[in-house]
This record gives C-alpha cells, sequence and structure tokens, in this order.
C-alpha cells in the first residue's frame, strides 16, 4: 500500500521533552489511518517518545507501548496524563517561592555600572575557567562583563554550598557514564554541571519529589529533567554574545572548550511553560481510548495476547547509531529509575553487545510481533542506517518471524535533527517505511541473498548519467529499495556490501556548490 503523507514539524505537545528519532506526528497518524478503523487496537514495541500511541489515541484508537526505556514510559504517560492545570501552577509556584535566597545568590553578579546585585542569564567557559558573563539590571539593561572578584569568589562558594545541602540530604546522581556515550574525559553524570548549577539543580528534584499530587508531581519532573541538557555544561558557548544553543549537539556527552553555564531558574521556569502550554494544546485532542504503557524488553510480549493486534507501527533501534539508554542516563538517573542495560538492542562493544547479540533479540522481538499481530494484518516500521549490515539484519529478523515485504515507501524528514546538522555530508534526510504483511499461512521458505554490486553499479550509473551528480542522501533513496527487495546485501566476496567503498572503486566523490549551498555527492 502506498501511502501518500507528509511530514509536518512537531506541534507543542511534541516538544515538551527532548527524545532521539521522534517521527512526525503526521505521517505516523496516516499510516494508522490507512491500517485501521476505530476501535482497533495499535502496538509500538519500541515506543520512545510515545508518538505512535499518541497518534492513535487522538483517533479513536486502543493502543500497547513497549519499551526497555524508563523515560520512555515517563514521557508518553505525562504526556496523555489528565492534569489539574490550577494546580499544576500553584506547585510550580510554591517552588519557585520557597527557593531560599542563599541559593538565588548563587547567581546574581555585579552590574559593572551601578554595582547592584542583578541577575547572571548565562556565562561562559573556557574548560574550567570563567571567561565571559552576561546579565540585566533593571536600570541600566542587559551587558556583557568579564568575571570580576565577586563572580570568581562565586565559583568557590558554590562549592561550598554544595557541599553544605548534600550533607543535609540533598542528594544528585554520580552514576558512572556508559563508555559508549562518554567523551570530553567525563566519566560520572555529575561531571555534566557546574557546582552552582549542580546545588540548584539539587534543590528543585528534591522540592519536587515532596508534591503529593502524582500527575502534578509527575510533570514537575518532566519540566525539570527537560531542563537537564539546557544548563548542562555540554551547551557550546559564544564568547562574544555570551550566548548557548539549547540541547544536545552530538548523541554523546559531550563539553566543548568553550561552553555556556545557563541559568538555572530561568531555564526551569521556561521548561515549566513549555510543559504547561504543550497539555493545554493537547488536551482536547485526546479522546477516552484505552491505553496501556509497559516498560518492559520487546523480546518477550508475554503480556499481550496471541493474534489480538491490528497493527503494528514502530521505530526499531538503529544498530549503533543512537544508544537510548546510554544518553538517558541524564535523565534516569535523576528520577531514580531502574534501567536494564543489559537487555538493550543494541551494537555497542563496550558492553560486548556484538552484531550477533543485536541480530538474535531483533529475532526474537520480531518474533514476538508475529505472534501477536493477527493473521492479514500489517507491520509497518522505519529504518535508517547507512550500513548494509544492520539493514540486512533488521530485513532477516522481519523475514525469518514470518513476515513478507510488501512494499517501501521513502518519508522526507520535516526537519533535520541537530546531529545531521553537523553532519550533513554522510547523512540521509529522511526515512524508509516498510510494510510487511503476516500472512494467514506462515511459509517456511529459506532467504535467498544474491550479489549485490551489480545492482548498486547500475544503478548508480543511471543516476549520474541522468543527472550528473546525485546527492548521497538521494541515491541512498534509490539504491536500498532496490538492495532490500532483491536481498542483494552481498559482494562479489560473499561479504556484506560495503557500499560507499564500492562507489569509491567506480565513481567520483566531491563536494558541489549549488547557490549558496554546498553538496556532496557522486559524479562519474
Amino acid at each position: 500500500m502506498k501511502i501518500k503523507t507528509e511530514s509536518k514539524s512537531h506541534p507543542k505537545h511534541y516538544l515538551m521533552h527532548k527524545y532521539w528519532g521522534r517521527k512526525s506526528h503526521s505521517f505516523v497518524s496516516d499510516y494508522i489511518k490507512a491500517f485501521t478503523q476505530k476501535g482497533d487496537t495499535v502496538l509500538d514495541p519500541f515506543m520512545g517518545s510515545g508518538v505512535v500511541i499518541i497518534e492513535a489515541n487522538k483517533l479513536h484508537r486502543k493502543s500497547v507501548g513497549v519499551d526497555l526505556n524508563p523515560v520512555s514510559v515517563f514521557i508518553t504517560n505525562n504526556t496523555l496524563s489528565v492534569i489539574d492545570f490550577k494546580k499544576l501552577r500553584e506547585e510550580f509556584e510554591k517552588i519557585i517561592k520557597n527557593i531560599p535566597e542563599e541559593l538565588l545568590d548563587l547567581e546574581k553578579t555585579n552590574c559593572p555600572k551601578c554595582k547592584s546585585l542583578v541577575d547572571i542569564s548565562n556565562a561562559i567557559w573556557n574548560k574550567d575557567n570563567l571567561i565571559k558573563i552576561k546579565g540585566y539590571c533593571n536600570t541600566h539593561g542587559t551587558f556583557i562583563k568579564t568575571p570580576d572578584n565577586f563572580d570568581l569568589k562565586q565559583t568557590i562558594h558554590s562549592k561550598k554550598i554544595l557541599k553544605k545541602y548534600e550533607e543535609n540530604g540533598f542528594s544528585y546522581p554520580k552514576n558512572k557514564i556508559l563508555s559508549y556515550v562518554r567523551r570530553s574525559g567525563i566519566t560520572q553524570i555529575d561531571e555534566l554541571f557546574s557546582e552552582r548549577n549542580l546545588v540548584l539543580i539539587s534543590y528543585l528534584a528534591h522540592q519536587i519529589k515532596k508534591v503529593k499530587n502524582k500527575e502534578v508531581s509527575s510533570l514537575l519532573k518532566m519540566a525539570f529533567t527537560s531542563m537537564l541538557p539546557n544548563v548542562s555544561k555540554m551547551i557550546p558557548g559564544d564568547e562574544q554574545m555570551v550566548t548557548g544553543k539549547s540541547g544536545w549537539q552530538i548523541s554523546k556527552f559531550w563539553i566543548p572548550g568553550i561552553h555556556t553555564e545557563k541559568n538555572v531558574l530561568d531555564s526551569f521556569k521556561l521548561r515549566f511553560e513549555k510543559i504547561y502550554n504543550g497539555k493545554k494544546e493537547i488536551e482536547p485532542l485526546l479522546t477516552d481510548s484505552v491505553f496501556t504503557l509497559h516498560n518492559e524488553n520487546s523480546e518477550n510480549l508475554h503480556f499481550i495476547n496471541s493474534n489480538s493486534i491490528d497493527y503494528i507501527f514502530t521505530d526499531p533501534p538503529y544498530g549503533e547509531s543512537i544508544a537510548y539508554l546510554g544518553l538517558s542516563m541524564m535523565w534516569n538517573t535523576w528520577l531514580d529509575f531502574d534501567v536494564d542495560y543489559q537487555s538493550e538492542i543494541i551494537y555497542d562493544l563496550t558492553r560486548k553487545k556484538d552484531h550477533a547479540d543485536y541480530r538474535t533479540r531483533l529475532i526474537n522481538a520480531y518474533s514476538e510481533m508475529f505472534r501477536v499481530l493477527k493473521p492479514g494484518k500489517y507491520l509497518s516500521f522505519t529504518f535508517h542506517n547507512r550500513n548494509l549490515n544492520f539493514w540486512k539484519t533488521i530485513i532477516d529478523s522481519c523475514l525469518l518471524a514470518g513476515f513478507e515485504l510488501e512494499n517501501i515507501n521513502w518519508q522526507p524528514q520535516a526537519v533535520a535533527s541537530g546531529t545531521q546538522g553537523l553532519n550533513r555530508k554522510n547523512t540521509l534526510h529522511g526515512d524508509f517505511v516498510y510494510n510487511f504483511l503476516k500472512p494467514l499461512k506462515k511459509s517456511n521458505k529459506p532467504l535467498k541473498e544474491i550479489n549485490g554490486e551489480d545492482i548498486v553499479y547500475k544503478a548508480t550509473k543511471k543516476l549520474i548519467d541522468k543527472y550528473d551528480f546525485i546527492e548521497t542522501s538521494k541515491l541512498y533513496e534509490k539504491l536500498i529499495p532496490e538492495i532490500v527487495k532483491k536481498m542483494a546485501f552481498l559482494d562479489s566476496n560473499n561479504k556484506i556490501l560495503d557500499i560507499d567503498n564500492f562507489l569509491l572503486k567506480h565513481f567520483k566523490y566531491e563536494e558541489v556548490k549549488f547557490k549558496d549551498e554546498k553538496k556532496y555527492g557522486w559524479t562519474k
């Protein structure tokens, strides 16, 4: 089935909390509408931030969401929860109002003109050295200055205050960061924050835990965790403007040499309003359709009856591309969630999770999907990786489980991700959507694979002959469906075909400038 759809930018309720690989709600919604009716049950066994579950609810479909990552369930449940908005704001304002003066004073500096104590907006650090401060004075407006003795003493004082609060029971996570996502010599979660910001966020976490209303407390925790990357040291700093971008720039825990220290209270207030407005937006869109969320391993869907699901739409792990559990340590550690790292489906040799482990776990997961899906119904999933080894594994897992490939659709992204912005040379700017059928009778035909070199060569030559130059992303849009449909994953030596290396032997890779934009791709 060819689905006509468009990837639209995320509305407010999908911008309440960061998550990786979030698919456009509009195209997910269109797929659910195409393959189901009202009252049907939709499953997403790799739920992520819950787009499938949320869109299914809007469309009056029942849904089941499963994810090994506890914060996945946390985000999805908070998005769908019913909330008393008045109580939510009251509890937020109560926390802000009761922050001790000695903590508020940590984010103060002297106005360079009148010397009055005013709030710091941003500070710029060069490694461990504070080099610039931006603040706002009610009398003299915004200013940028070089730190003076008072500012340098503030950093020392912050360490003393942090120690004092820690002795009084205000804890913060000191968990070891997984090797795969560790950069810049950082080994523990707490090392991602300045002492000043660490004491302030520890205080906020402590106060939020005291809120008795479960739904309100959970949404305040969501505002809190969504703030954490922005008040960490991971934000690259602009030394002249004394500003910093928001959020992760790469999918690792990386601290740039020149980084930003943002005002914690300003950031918390901003994130609260994002949560508040997102909840206001989604509330009238939700239905009373039943949804259940499970923090479980998708290799064993024991809580779902066989032949009970009408449609599966999912976004399985992309091999080595995104370390979901490793990156989510930023949130899971502060939320005190237990995480089953051993069961993660990922290629990560630092944890002895090799390709064989990745393949075995995926086969188990797709076998469970086959079991719970009704015969004659469909599984759709997106996948995106330039390594054919992972493409082969994901397709093998489906076919070995008993699914039959119907078609492959290309879905462009609405906007590029932050990591694509840093690596646009080699990034596919969209996803392939695979549509598989669970046949009425399972076939036991063995998988047949063929040499893919001839297919890659002919398809590339045809495109270059037609256009003279073809971008890598556009080339892969054409190549991957041909390779997958024909199971042409191997090279002439019966090994996994390395497409890039093969292309380099036969074609020229170069940078071409179109107007003011650089593009990278292949020519004769």
